[in-house]
Order: structure tokens, then C-alpha cells, then sequence
């Protein structure tokens, strides 16, 4: 069996072609995670040197995580495109896994990748019989709790290695509570495309194919500080006294489309219903639907401009969507400016299509109308 291995997940960009066990080209390089630019290339070399072609090839391997996002996304977006033009079957390897092939010792290997702030991404294996088990799934932890976890499944083992660059950075610790285990030699420690095609082999006998999606095991640290920040955003029903707090900053510091008026008699009306986000009592954003029978329409969507980009209008539309459940309602209409492409990328996302399109409907601009199923 031919496998082209691909690993995109840390810094290093490694292309491999296996056949079964035998290394017949291996194409490693630290390209400081531009792979974009250098994967296709050095899968273009790999094939020139070892005399073949995509054609040859009977599996796909690469690398779901976990690592670097976008570099993961880069592996499997090739993969992916491979399958589908020659129908070639392929399987996700985790990082973890890729690492535990390196090391041909039997006994318990735990590999551990540091993700900074005293934070890993561990997992146990057991190698018996030239077969690797998986004892402990890949989990993102502290390094104190993914060594308790070692211990607690260790099973009192004498034969216990670490591998990953997470050995190297805490190797005190390791030491301090298993004497007498291994750490990898420095070599095995980083992510190596031949590793990860022999894992592939093993899985790739066990079924034909997957459909390989990126295993992330820690959200991307911008998404992370986002949600901790929306966690302090309270979401209520909008009264007057809201409506006053803000009403002399309504065209500076939200938009001049929003008149106090408007928004005064909105509030008194049965069918409207308003909500109000704040964050330690400030008011941030606000949002409306007017009822209809049983559908709802969206009347806007506002953020305070020096809170905008931080979730909390994606916050408001969802909590609109909830409301217009609890009212029974069977369905959510919104207008957008045909423009507004991140707008209409988040709509579609939760459940919007488009339906129809309003002629100037923003001045010179087209509004897209979007309806959405509850």
C-alpha cells in the first residue's frame, strides 16, 4: 500500500510517501507555519523524487489535530481535494497518535504537546504486539492534571515513556513523580510526517475511509477571551428607562438611523418586543422584532460602536431567535444591505436564507431578505 502522509499541525511542514512500513521519500521543513505556500510544493517535489504520482497512491493520511489551526485546515483542505478527484481513500491521524508511533518500545507511551500557561494536550497509548492502544483519548489539560490522569492509568507500569515536546518542557515534573519512566530522545519529539503514515497504515487496514474533520481540543484563544467577555454581558427585556439612559447618545455612539421617538412608541406597542444588552449596568447593544401572527421580524440589531466586533450582536440575534420561539412563533425574517457579507455569512450560519431583495432599501444600497425556519 502507497500513502502520501501530510502534516501541517505544528511549524513544521512534512510530506511523506510510505510503501506499507519502507520510507520511500520524506520532506520535513520548518517553514514557520506558511504552509499555504509551501505544502503544495514540497508534495510536487516528493512525488519528482520518488518517481510517482497522486495516481499511484492506494491512502491519504494527515494530521487532524491537535496544533495549529489554520495549518490543520490547510492539511485537510489538500486531502480532501485529492479524494474527491481520484476517489482515494484517506484517514485522520491526531498529533498524539502521530508522536506514540515513534516510539517502538513496548509498554505505556504518553505523549504530551505544551500549548503555553502550564497547559498540554495529552493522551496514553499502550504498545503491545506492535499494536498501539489508545488508553487515554487526546484531552486538553493542565500539566498537573494530564500527569495525575498518567497516574491513575499507569497501572504501576515500569515501562512508561514520554514523548512530545510537553516531555522536554516539563521533564522536572515528570521526573518528580515517575522515576523510573523514559523521556524520548529530543528527535522524536517534534511532529514527523513518516510517524504519521505509519499510523495511517494501521488505520487505514482497520476501514477504508473517513471523513476527516480537525479535532480541537482548546477553542482559538481570540474565541476563548471573546466568550469569557460576553459570560459578563447580561441580555433583559428593554423598558423606558433603558430607552432614557440612552437617549442622548443614540446618534453618537450607535448610529443616526435610530430615532428616540421611533424607538419611545416601539416600546409601548404590544407586538414589539425589545431587548437591552449591558455590561456592568452600560448599556451595549439593543435589539427588536415585532410579532406578526406567528412569525417575527427583526427590526435591528445595534451595538455601541466601541463594542462592536466582540459577539455581542451574534448574542442579541440569538437571544431574538429564543424570544421568538417562546412566543410561538414558526419563523424569523431579517433585511440586510446586499453588501454586509460578514452579516449575511452569520445569518446563514444560524439557519437564514435568502428569500426575496428590497430595491434601495438602505438609500442607494439593496437589502437581501433573509428568512429563517424556528
Amino acid at each position: 500500500m502507497k500513502i502520501l502522509s501530510i502534516d501541517t499541525a505544528s511549524n513544521i511542514c512534512g510530506v511523506s510517501i510510505l510503501q506499507d512500513t519502507h520510507l520511500i521519500c520524506k520532506l520535513d521543513q520548518d517553514t514557520g507555519r506558511t504552509h499555504s505556500e509551501n505544502l503544495m510544493p514540497m508534495i510536487q517535489q516528493a512525488f519528482k523524487q520518488s518517481n510517482l504520482s497522486l495516481q499511484d497512491i492506494d491512502l491519504l493520511a494527515c494530521d487532524n489535530g491537535p496544533g495549529s489551526f489554520t495549518g490543520i485546515r490547510i492539511g485537510i483542505a489538500t486531502v480532501k481535494a485529492f479524494q474527491d478527484s481520484l476517489s482515494i481513500p484517506c484517514v485522520g491521524i491526531n498529533s498524539l497518535e502521530a508522536l506514540a508511533y515513534s516510539i517502538k518500545k513496548e509498554g505505556l507511551i504518553a505523549s504530551i504537546i505544551d500549548c503555553k500557561n502550564d497547559n498540554c494536550y495529552f493522551a496514553l497509548y499502550q504498545l503491545k504486539n506492535d499494536n498501539y492502544e489508545e488508553i487515554i483519548s487526546p484531552t486538553a489539560e493542565t500539566i498537573t492534571d494530564a500527569l495525575k490522569l498518567c497516574q491513575q492509568n499507569s497501572f504501576n507500569a515500569i515501562n512508561l515513556t514520554f514523548v512530545g515536546d510537553g516531555s522536554e518542557k516539563y521533564k522536572e515534573l515528570i521526573l518528580a513523580k515517575f522515576e523510573n519512566c523514559v523521556l524520548a530522545p529530543s528527535k522524536n519529539n517534534s511532529l514527523n510526517s513518516y510517524y504519521l503514515g505509519l499510523a495511517g497504515l494501521a488505520k487505514g487496514k482497520e476501514k477504508k475511509s473517513e471523513d476527516i474533520l480537525p479535532l480541537y481540543l482548546k477553542k482559538p484563544q481570540a474565541q476563548r477571551q471573546l466568550e469569557e467577555k460576553l459570560k459578563d454581558i447580561k441580555i433583559t427585556p428593554m423598558t423606558l428607562e433603558d430607552l432614557n439612559q440612552i437617549a442622548n447618545i443614540l446618534v453618537s455612539d450607535f448610529d443616526d438611523y435610530w430615532n428616540y421617538d421611533i424607538l419611545r412608541n416601539e416600546l409601548k406597542t404590544e407586538n414589539s418586543k425589545y431587548l437591552v444588552a449591558k455590561l456592568n449596568e452600560e448599556i451595549v447593544g439593543f435589539a427588536g422584532i415585532k410579532v406578526i401572527v406567528d412569525e417575527t421580524d427583526i427590526m435591528n440589531i445595534v451595538v455601541k460602536k466601541t463594542f462592536r466586533n466582540q459577539g455581542i450582536g451574534t448574542l442579541l440575534l440569538k437571544k431574538l431567535m429564543d424570544l421568538s420561539r417562546e412566543l410561538n412563533c414558526i419563523s424569523i425574517t431579517l433585511e440586510v444591505m446586499e453588501e454586509n457579507y460578514p452579516a449575511i455569512h452569520l445569518y446563514k450560519n444560524l439557519g437564514f436564507t435568502q428569500i426575496g431583495i428590497r430595491k434601495n432599501y438602505y438609500q442607494d444600497k439593496n437589502a437581501l431578505i433573509m428568512k429563517a425556519s424556528l
